[in-house]
């Protein structure tokens, strides 16, 4: 009778989902997360705009999953049109990768809350907000980051940035090197940008990031192209795109995510340690 209570005990603990804590590593729950057969490649993940309409949506899926793309990460500061998309495009697409980020006013930036809600809710894998809490900034209060840990739902991979673009850090001398660090014991992914949208993150601001954080996961999420990418490449396991890969309406364009695929999809050389 023991025997047969503590395999179903097994057996419940082995069908419950993994959670992050229960890898040793951020790498080990990326790896997880993301990988296919056992391989894990750089990620490109597409920022999906919600702006349009469902089936504008379902054409940005097409696109996007045709194409290489390995998720869609859906972004609008409409948190009901938001919620309303992410729920008719799982029912259409259960089994894809997908994500989400709230997208609040100049006067809420911090958006975990809404962002994380949205992301159990719709049973997404990631969940991304632009601003950490790791750096302080002029143009958000201060956040307790145990604030933001305590509502993260645990089987989700939440990436977050530093040295955020659009942002005006209170400490004007801290570096990137620093900023990382202390994000490895918040965010599962840390995402670095260039200075605005679609512009170029800085590869010696990704290089620094890697020399400091091991094999922690880094991202990058603005300004990568098809041109460009070769320079981040051995630096980060995973990019949010939209700019170089879709109209003007922020539709994306298959053709664009292809060739972005398969420029990250080149060796690289991998960087001196």
């Amino acid at each position: 009778m023991k025997v047969f209570i503590y395999l179903l005990t097994a057996l419940a603990l082995y069908s419950q989902p993994m959670q992050a804590s229960d890898y040793q590593t951020r790498k080990d729950f990326f790896t997880q997360k993301f990988s296919k057969n056992g391989k894990l490649k750089k990620q490109m993940w597409v920022v999906g705009y919600v702006n349009a309409t469902l089936e504008d949506y379902f054409k940005d899926c097409e696109e996007a999953f045709n194409n290489g793309a390995d998720a869609i990460v859906w972004e609008s500061g409409d948190y009901k049109k938001l919620d309303e998309a992410l729920a008719a495009i799982k029912a259409k697409y259960p089994d894809k990768t997908f994500g989400v980020n709230f997208l609040g006013p100049d006067e809420h930036l911090m958006t975990y809350k809404e962002t994380f809600e949205l992301a159990k809710k719709h049973n997404v894998q990631i969940a991304w907000t632009d601003f950490s809490a790791v750096d302080l900034i002029k143009e958000a209060p201060e956040t307790s980051l145990h604030a933001i840990d305590a509502l993260k739902p645990a089987d989700v991979f939440y990436v977050s940035g530093i040295h955020m673009k659009y942002s005006t850090p209170l400490d004007a001398n801290k570096t990137i090197e620093r900023s990382a660090i202390q994000a490895m014991g918040w965010v599962d992914g840390i995402v670095i940008t260039g200075l605005k949208t679609g512009a170029a993150t800085d590869p010696t601001h990704a290089k620094d990031a890697r020399a400091v954080i091991g094999n922690h996961p880094l991202g990058a999420a603005s300004g990568v192209s098809a041109e460009n990418v070769k320079t981040i490449l051995p630096y980060i396991d995973f990019v949010l795109v939209n700019s170089s890969i879709a109209d003007k309406t922020h539709r994306i364009i298959g053709s664009k995510v292809k060739e972005l695929r398969q420029a990250m999809d080149q060796k690289v050389k991998a960087p001196k340690k």
